[in-house]
C-alpha cells in the first residue's frame, strides 16, 4: 500500500498524464531548435543548471542553449551581466521555451509541470530567507509556476514570496491546470498574471500570501 498522501498521487497523475503528451509534442520542437542553435553558437545547444529541488535536494536542470558559451550559466538575469542573444535564442529565452527540454524529466518524476521555481543555489544564498526557502521546497519544484508568469518574474524571487506561498497553501490539479492555461497565453501573447487574476474558487485560503507564518 502506497504511503504517499492523495495531494501527492492526484499531482504525479497529473504531470503523467498532461506531461506525457506535452513531452511528445515538444520533442520535435525541442530537436529541431537544438540543430540549430548547435550550428549558431558552434557548441553544445543544452547545458544544465544545477538547483535546488524538492527537499532541498539538489535537481539538475536541463535548457537550451540561448547565450553565448562563454556566459557564466549561473549568472542571474538580474545582475545586468547577461547580454540577450538576437533572433531565435532570444525569442526562446524570452518565451522561455528555452525550458522544454525539462518535460523530460516531468516523466521521471524529477519536476513537476506545476511548482516554486528552483532555485540556484547561488540565488538562494544572495537572496534567500532560510523559513521561505523551506517552505517553497515541500513540495516538488515545477518547469511553470504562479511566479514564473508574473510580472514579478522581473525582480528576484525572494522579492514576491507571495506567489509561492499562495501556490503552496493552494496546489490542486484545478489550480495547476488553470495556470499551464496561462503559461501558454505568457508565451504567444506575453499575457502576464498578477495575484488578483488567479479565480477566487480555485483558492482554499486566499489570505495565504499575507500571512506567510501560517503557511
Amino acid at each position: 500500500m502506497s504511503t504517499r498522501p492523495p495531494r501527492y498521487l492526484s499531482r504525479r497523475a497529473f504531470d503523467l498524464v498532461v506531461g506525457i503528451p506535452l513531452a511528445l509534442v515538444a520533442l520535435p520542437l525541442v530537436l529541431l531548435f537544438a540543430a540549430i542553435l548547435a550550428v549558431r553558437f558552434r557548441a553544445n545547444p543544452f547545458f544544465v543548471h544545477n538547483r535546488i529541488g524538492y527537499g532541498g535536494r539538489s535537481l539538475a536542470v536541463p535548457k537550451l542553449r540561448t547565450l553565448a558559451p562563454t556566459t557564466n550559466p549561473y549568472t542571474h538575469k538580474w545582475s545586468g551581466e547577461i547580454q540577450p542573444e538576437p533572433g531565435l535564442p532570444g525569442w526562446l529565452r524570452r518565451s522561455h521555451l528555452d525550458e522544454l527540454p525539462q518535460l523530460l524529466q516531468v516523466i521521471t518524476g524529477r519536476i513537476s509541470l506545476v511548482g516554486p521555481r528552483p532555485r540556484m543555489e547561488c540565488e538562494s544564498a544572495e537572496h534567500g530567507d532560510e523559513d521561505f526557502e523551506e517552505i517553497r521546497t515541500r513540495i516538488p519544484q515545477g518547469c511553470t509556476g504562479l511566479w514564473q508568469i508574473s510580472r514579478a518574474r522581473a525582480e528576484p524571487l525572494a522579492n514576491h514570496p507571495e506567489f509561492d506561498l499562495l501556490y503552496i497553501a493552494n496546489h490542486s490539479v484545478l489550480l495547476d491546470s488553470w495556470i499551464l492555461w496561462r503559461t501558454f497565453r505568457k508565451a504567444v501573447f506575453d499575457h502576464h498574471v498578477d495575484i488578483d487574476d488567479i479565480p477566487r474558487w480555485l483558492l482554499r485560503d486566499p489570505d495565504c500570501a499575507r500571512t506567510p507564518a501560517a503557511s
